[in-house]
């Protein structure tokens, strides 16, 4: 080894620099991994803003499905709006009972005058088809038209008029018409 050094062969003191830098490097790095071990100090912590939720709304309705009249749901949002000890209460409620005030023999007329009509159009649609794709059913509307022969298209297969079928393979979801023979 000295006869190398002393021919400028191999030059360890290199060696021992690069040794030295790595030793270095890797005790500050296990330093500052034991630093972040430590625990904090509980005064040391600013407390944050608490955040405040609301009890949940008591319906009475069981988390599983269940089948519910439009006059029960009625009476459960009339119930939860008309909860008192929730702010000032007063004027506010009556007037949110007023907006939700909902004649159910009038909706219900509407909506069978409206089914009719909605069906005569299913049946131009369908015409001698037993499947139509549910885009056809709603091309051409807007979001308010579109939301209205949503619900007349819920209301239909409730009725057994049609049925909302869906191909989870092709990942299609169409209505069959039950209605009449082929759609006429």
């Amino acid at each position: 080894m000295r006869e190398l050094e002393r021919k400028d062969i191999l030059d360890l003191s290199s060696c021992g620099v690069a040794a030295y830098s790595a030793a270095t490097i890797h005790r500050m790095k296990t330093e500052l991994l034991l630093k972040a071990d430590k625990p904090r100090q509980p005064g040391g912590e600013k407390p944050g803003k608490l955040l405040v939720v609301p009890p949940p709304a008591d319906l009475p309705c069981m988390p599983e499905f269940m089948v519910a009249t439009i006059g029960e749901l009625i009476q459960a949002l009339r119930s939860v709006f008309s909860k008192r000890g929730r702010g000032s209460g007063g004027e506010e409620d009556k007037v949110l009972l007023e907006v939700f005030d909902v004649r159910l023999d009038e909706f219900l007329v509407r909506i069978e005058e409206r089914l009719e009509e909605f069906l005569e159009g299913l049946r131009r649609i369908f015409d001698g088809k037993e499947f139509v794709d549910v885009r056809e059913v709603f091309r051409g509307a807007d979001r308010v038209e579109a939301a209205r022969r949503f619900i007349l298209l819920l209301f239909a297969a409730a009725k057994g008029y049609v049925e909302i079928v869906e191909d989870e393979e092709l990942r299609v979801i169409a209505v069959k018409w039950n209605g009449g023979a082929g759609g006429a």
